[in-house]
């Protein structure tokens, strides 16, 4: 199963976001990459990380530069959501750990698979009870995957906090993030996996917020599970320029593994190109 709906709305973190970042983004202009982060470029190369995005993604970055999208994706070390690249590591995306078990009895799974991953989001995808449950669905994926000799992926998304009635939900007085944190879903998805995602992409257009939150979630994992690879969202959807996505990535660079980079619905994979294009410039 590839990741279409993954693909479509991952990267909204809550109703609002469709509302409020666009909103950011323009508050916030083209993004410079602070000094303070800059100074870091030179000491993380970012073929040194680890890359992972859906094919879709993949295929749009590659009919604007086949060159770059070899780079990043089609190697050791990065991982593509449906597979179809040789050298790249073949994963699988479910939002509904239940479709996932029934996909795993019916043998649904290709053979060149050999990471799976779940995506928990305050979303139609996840079904409610899941939604709800975040960690008891985790476990059960986890569980599962283990059990047929796959390696685990688990991407919890900060929307969680706001579903009606979960189990650990955010207060009047709480931002999403600060709840997400205070829940200890990341750190429950890092002990179940090999590889974790922090989707704080709504947060890209400012660095200092970005790189605020993703720290506290990757030391929050890593307390978890010393050996997760800890990724870190990008995404198109809240970039008004490469600068906005080369600011974010600069300002984590020296506490995650790699990035998720994706282009939701095709929305200007120009910029992730050149965003790209720019780091590999910083190889030495």
């Amino acid at each position: 199963m590839q990741r279409p709906s993954s693909e479509r709305a991952r990267s909204i973190g809550s109703a609002a976001a469709w509302v409020f970042a666009p909103l950011l983004a323009a508050l916030v202009g083209v993004a410079v990459v602070p000094t303070v982060f800059h100074d870091r470029l030179p000491d993380a190369p970012p073929l040194h990380q680890r890359w992972m995005a859906t094919p879709t993604t993949v295929e749009r970055l590659r009919a604007i530069d086949p060159a770059i999208a070899a780079l990043y994706f089609d190697r050791r070390g990065s991982y593509v959501l449906g597979g179809g690249l040789e050298a790249a590591t073949a994963a699988l995306s479910w939002a509904d750990e239940a479709r996932f078990e029934r996909d795993l009895a019916a043998g649904a799974i290709r053979p060149d698979v050999r990471f799976v991953m779940y995506d928990p989001e305050g979303w139609p995808s996840t079904p409610l009870a899941q939604q709800r449950h975040p960690v008891a669905a985790m476990r059960d994926f986890a569980a599962a995957a283990r059990s047929a000799g796959y390696g685990v992926i688990i991407t919890p998304n900060p929307s969680l906090v706001d579903v009606p009635n979960a189990h650990c939900t955010r207060s009047a007085t709480e931002t999403m993030e600060a709840a997400f944190l205070r829940c200890g879903i990341e750190a429950a998805a890092a002990r179940l996996s090999d590889v974790v995602e922090i989707q704080g992409q709504l947060l890209e257009a400012d660095p200092v917020a970005y790189r605020s939150f993703v720290e506290n979630e990757a030391a929050q994992a890593k307390a978890a599970n010393p050996n997760v690879v800890v990724l870190a969202g990008l995404s198109t959807r809240f970039a008004s320029g490469p600068e906005t996505l080369l600011a974010a990535w600069d300002s984590v660079t020296d506490i995650v593994d790699g990035h998720y980079m994706a282009v939701p619905e095709g929305i200007r994979p120009d910029i992730a190109t050149a965003f790209l294009r720019m780091l590999a410039e910083q190889r030495g």
